[in-house]
């Protein structure tokens, strides 16, 4: 390389706004650029000569360095998202890419790394899906003061099913989503005439076909948008039983959406436990050795075992202590 490609090079590297970091095969730091130092708040001759995992912090998860360093090492490139600490001890989000540097031989002799700063951007994704949990919230509030529950009863059904996803194996973005869409599942009753839905005495068959449209309607409301489609799930099937004896399209099995399957036994674990216009509430043991009763049956085995092991470590009442049952 001529002088004026490495004086050009130099720049380049110096003026980017995205950080650079480049180390030996041996992850050590040779250099950072000002946007780095700017971002991070260390010194240069705090960081050469150290390892990037000088800015490593506890939000990003053993398993994801495993992944990044196994792509790396097969020399590969990885791109991906990590949560960093500044010198300060600030969280910053860094979208990084990283690969290896090559000679003309194809010998690799260095790392570099390229990162965004995308702290800001992950701010405003929090605050967009936070009014989105809201409008859910309110939404669903709305259907379930239609039939005199509180919502009490959506945050024990949310983090009933929450939990069961996480005992299920389930990522840990799976079980949130799989736990705010489960208070949408009656959000259908909003169309459901309050006569019907309040009415204390046994209903009519023709009240009961009513009734029983109310997850195509609740499917209906949530429209076609992607963010709902997990909630869209679990309101069209969490009456839907394993044995394909459910309502309202007769699915079985795995038919039925895991989301609606897991919200299933959440939401009929609640009904049991709370108080109705037509019943008194069960004790949570009665209530569990129902649930038991229906395993292969009404609900899928594998979330009835989820639910019963997360009650045998009382993560269930737990939960129910959390959020009161009026």
């Amino acid at each position: 390389m001529n002088v004026l490609s490495q004086i050009t090079l130099q720049y380049a590297l110096d003026n980017i706004v995205d950080l650079v970091v480049i180390t030996d095969m041996k992850s050590v730091i040779q250099y950072v650029n000002p946007a780095f130092l700017k971002i991070t708040g260390f010194t240069a001759e705090e960081v050469l000569g150290q390892k990037p995992s000088i800015q490593k912090s506890v939000h990003t998860t053993a398993e994801t360095y495993r992944q990044m360093w196994e792509v790396i090492l097969a020399g590969g490139w990885w791109r991906g998202e990590l949560i960093n600490q500044k010198k300060s001890g600030e969280l910053w989000h860094s979208n990084l890419s990283i690969s290896q540097i090559r000679d003309d031989q194809g010998t690799p002799f260095a790392y570099i790394g390229i990162s965004r700063d995308i702290t800001e951007m992950k701010r405003l994704e929090q605050q967009i899906f936070d009014m989105g949990i809201e409008a859910i919230y309110m939404l669903a509030m709305a259907a379930e003061a239609k039939d005199n529950v509180t919502g009490s009863h959506l945050q024990r059904v949310r983090f009933y099913s929450e939990a069961i996803a996480r005992e299920l194996g389930l990522s840990e973005q799976e079980a949130v989503e799989i736990g705010y869409s489960s208070m949408m599942h009656d959000v259908g009753k909003l169309h459901i005439p309050d006569a019907i839905l309040q009415k204390t005495g046994k209903l009519t068959p023709e009240e009961w076909n009513e009734m029983k449209k109310h997850p195509e309607k609740g499917a209906a409301i949530l429209g076609e948008k992607s963010f709902f489609q997990t909630a869209r799930d679990i309101a069209a099937c969490h009456h839907e039983h394993w044995d394909g004896s459910g309502y309202p399209a007769g699915k079985r099995g795995t038919q039925i959406p895991l989301s609606s399957r897991i919200v299933a036994v959440a939401d009929v674990f609640d009904a049991l436990t709370s108080s109705r216009s037509y019943k008194n509430a069960w004790p949570g043991e009665v209530a569990r050795a129902k649930i038991s009763e229906g395993k292969g049956r009404h609900f899928d085995p594998k979330v009835v075992e989820a639910f019963d092991q997360l009650y045998k470590r009382n993560v269930i009442n737990d939960i129910m202590r959390q959020y009161p049952i009026e």
